[in-house]
């Protein structure tokens, strides 16, 4: 029988959506609600029982009174590390938040323990072996990795699963003391949110995108519009965003961000590689370009060969 440990975190009163589709995976995989145990980080965490009772899971232990100092990494990981010597599980699931696989490989090199980072999905064999699957050379290609460790780690993109909502399940929580120092040579003195119009990137379902091929910026104006009406996000690729016409944090692909919508629109992107490795995961892909030879159209469900303004 599996032990398996589920990390996530609190932000505030934020409870990251990660934890539930983490469950959602677990359930596909037919682990039985005896084998999970979640883990939450975050501060005071005794204080926000109502929240933690919404997680579907038989069990979530968490420390009791604890500042994280802003969710430090170096704090985080001495929490985590106490919750895994203490449940010594063999399978660790972890969200791929700026959090998670920051802390993923930081247990990986405490324990000597493997580790699958950025992974789509998890295969379990008659012998109830996982494999961990991931994208590599730019999401050109798909990795099927075993690790060989007593316990394995897997950092799992966001936004790959449905979240698991099931209400019939009424956690038990454990809240448990840090009775070790908490002292650290860092201290994070202030987060900042990132400001964005409209939907974040991460969070939309429906994500419409634009490429060097709209010319310049003004055409940027017409897609927040389309956006609007549709309650879409708006992102761009590399060559957009290093010629100034959009924010960098607008950006999609391999040095941007990865996104997972069910719908993603994109005007005027050919489609190079490193694109296609941040939005591969899209459920749908819908494209418009002049170039009939773009490489968008070897992955787009539906595309338009012409000039995107008509």
């Amino acid at each position: 029988m599996n032990k398996v440990l589920v990390l996530g975190e609190l932000n505030g009163n934020d409870l990251d959506n990660g934890v539930f589709e983490l469950l959602s995976l677990l359930n596909n995989l037919n682990v039985s609600n005896e084998e999970i145990t979640v883990g939450i980080l975050g501060d005071n965490l005794q204080a926000k029982d109502a929240i933690l009772k919404q997680i579907p899971c038989s069990k979530i232990v968490a420390h009791s009174n604890i500042d994280t100092n802003n969710l430090n990494p170096n704090i985080l990981s001495k929490l985590a590390s106490s919750i895994v010597e203490d449940l010594k599980p063999n399978k660790i699931l972890i969200s791929k938040t700026n959090l998670g696989q920051d802390l993923a490989p930081r247990l990986a090199f405490k324990f000597d323990w493997g580790l699958v980072n950025d992974c789509l999905d998890i295969e379990k064999n008659e012998n109830n072996d996982w494999t961990g699957i991931r994208p590599i050379f730019g999401g050109n290609f798909i990795s099927k990795i075993n690790i060989k460790t007593s316990t394995e780690i897997y950092c799992v993109r966001p936004k790959v699963f449905d979240s698991l909502t099931d209400k019939t399940i009424s956690p038990e929580i454990e809240y448990i003391q840090f009775t070790d120092d908490l002292e650290t040579k860092t201290k994070v003195l202030e987060r900042i949110n990132e400001q964005s119009e409209g939907l974040r990137l991460e969070d939309a379902d429906i994500v419409i995108a634009g490429g060097r091929g709209l010319g310049g910026p003004e055409p940027f104006d017409t897609l927040d519009e389309i956006a609007e009406l549709l309650n879409a996000a708006v992102g761009a690729s590399r060559a957009v965003c290093d010629a100034g016409w959009m924010d960098h944090s607008y950006q999609i692909g391999l040095t941007g961000k990865d996104i997972s919508p069910n719908l993603y629109l994109t005007v005027a992107i050919s489609g190079a590689s490193q694109h296609m490795a941040g939005c591969s995961n899209s459920k749908h892909i819908v494209s418009i370009d002049k170039n009939v030879e773009a490489n968008i159209f070897n992955d787009a469900e539906f595309g338009a060969i012409g000039d995107w303004k008509n």
